[in-house]
């Protein structure tokens, strides 16, 4: 028996992890799906209340011409050492339970993530984003630019510097995220098809030293090919 067992979560259970470990402190703006790793509590498949990893996937977090679900939180806590792929194949197991055909994450290399976590989980990899807008700098603090909308109604420099005068507002641009995406059935890889996802040669790592289950890759992206769907 291991130590462990893959659950669904609560937001309220989630939440502290995120709080404390994740880079960016806060919770995704729409979340749907909530999973995370346990400690057992007993001899009887029971599990304790401490979550020791935890994903979210919700609504994605710019448009796409065909539904598509997100992961949109990968958390754990320092002292967790398993793959998170364990937890990343957990989750699209249910995610297709429920419905859901095509999954999709972000690395952000401004946090010096490559995707090692979405390779070991046998993603597939689209290339890089392009350089845009994210947010914006409000008084030396990154807001992202949904944050700016619900606060403000607005993720405009110029018409916040109107609604907000003696503050200091400057665009904040990331520099392109890693796409990854995975077909969650025979549908997923339709609709990928129609969105014209590739899969490409996994990047590597900017430097030698990887998270854990963030190895560095030796090969391309393996998926069934598109000539393969309907």
């Amino acid at each position: 028996m291991t130590e462990y067992v893959m659950t669904g979560a609560t937001p309220d259970e989630v939440w502290p992890l995120v709080r404390d470990f994740h880079y960016t402190g806060r919770m995704p703006s729409v979340s749907l799906h909530y999973y995370a790793v346990r400690e057992r509590g007993g001899l009887f498949g029971d599990y304790g209340e401490r979550i020791w990893a935890a994903a979210v996937a919700g609504l994605p977090s710019n448009k796409w011409s065909e539904p598509v679900i997100q992961l949109t939180r990968l958390v754990r806590h320092p002292e967790y050492k398993e793959p998170m792929s364990a937890l990343i194949g957990f989750m699209c197991r249910n995610l297709r339970r429920n419905g859901k055909f095509l999954a999709v994450s972000y690395a952000d290399q401004q946090q010096e993530h490559h995707g090692g976590v979405y390779q070991a989980a046998g993603w597939n990899y689209n290339g890089q984003t392009k350089v845009n807008m994210a947010g914006l700098v409000v008084d030396g603090e990154v807001i992202h630019g949904r944050s700016c909308v619900r606060r403000w109604g607005t993720r405009s420099p110029n018409k916040l510097r109107s609604l907000l005068p003696g503050k200091t507002i400057e665009a904040h641009y990331d520099e392109g995220k890693h796409l990854y995406w995975k077909p969650l059935n025979v549908a997923g890889k339709t609709r990928a098809k129609r969105l014209g996802l590739k899969s490409l040669p996994y990047p590597k790592p900017d430097n030698a030293a990887c998270p854990l289950d963030e190895p560095a890759p030796a090969g391309e992206s393996v998926a069934q090919p598109h000539e393969a769907a309907p």
